[in-house]
């Protein structure tokens, strides 16, 4: 990974999928090195909690981002200029495939993968225009070596990589900044049924498991190292740089059939 020297924080980051889990903890990491933080989700109560705790230069939107159309970012982008946007938001559904509901496996797909592009394609012009700003997307290391039981979300977030880290090199030298980011298996302090069921496997068990909070700091140091991608924890970014061998050892670990008939879903 190359780094550039430290460049100046961002005044307005905006962050997706920011009710819960790693959204929540990054806006509030970002609220305390200072930057004016708007939080976006589906969900009003948490986001109202969240902005009513961080105070002081922060602001909430209640959007589903996986419904267009998109314009709502450059209408935010129009009153206070986006500086640095977070596509976060994502859901998972745990399940066998040939028995999945394509309805849910469809919003999976433009939640995770179509959405943030869409958003993405708003914003990246006037970031353009401007010749400064940084793009955040949220991937997955299932995009790299997905494990059984979800097809549609590793499906979703190698498409969201591809795009994400073929955007970086068309926008270098641009002034527009890419980042992507490549989460293993994260704590975000709740009871995960997806976790759980991948504990069952002795190989998976021993896996190590990052926190919201780490990747919250470890993210606010990529983006101002203008680093091309980030893996946490650490550990999995053998995946990125072994990924043949590292996708033999999933299929040889992960639990295989039979999976769940009724997917379990999770935001």
């Amino acid at each position: 990974m190359s780094m550039s020297p430290m460049s100046p924080a961002p005044s307005h980051a905006v962050v997706t999928g920011a009710s819960s889990g790693i959204g929540a903890a990054l806006a509030r990491e970002l609220h305390r090195s200072g930057f004016r933080v708007t939080l976006v989700a589906r969900r009003r109560a948490p986001l109202e909690a969240l902005a009513a705790e961080l105070g002081e230069r922060c602001h909430w939107l209640a959007r589903d981002i996986s419904r267009p159309p998109a314009s709502w970012i450059a209408d935010l982008d129009a009153r206070d200029p986006i500086d640095l946007f977070v596509n976060n938001a994502g859901i998972q559904a745990l399940g066998a495939f040939a028995s999945s509901d394509p309805g849910l496996g469809l919003k999976i797909l433009d939640t995770d993968f179509t959405a943030p592009m869409a958003l993405a394609r708003a914003l990246v012009p006037r970031m353009l225009a401007r010749g400064a700003g940084t793009m955040v997307q949220m991937a997955s290391i299932a995009a790299l070596v997905g494990p059984s039981g979800m097809t549609w979300y590793s499906g979703a977030k190698a498409g969201l990589a591809a795009f994400s880290e073929t955007l970086r090199v068309e926008l270098r030298g641009s002034g527009v900044h890419v980042l992507t980011v490549y989460p293993g298996p994260i704590d975000n302090g709740a009871p995960q049924e997806a976790t759980a069921f991948y504990r069952e496997s002795p190989f998976a068990a021993r896996l190590p498991v990052g926190s919201s909070q780490g990747l919250a700091r470890a993210l606010l140091r990529a983006i101002r190292l203008r680093r091309a991608r980030l893996v946490y924890p650490r550990v999995y970014a053998a995946a990125f740089w072994l990924t043949p061998l590292a996708r033999w050892l999933v299929a040889r670990a992960a639990p295989g059939l039979p999976l769940p008939s009724q997917p379990v879903r999770v935001e």
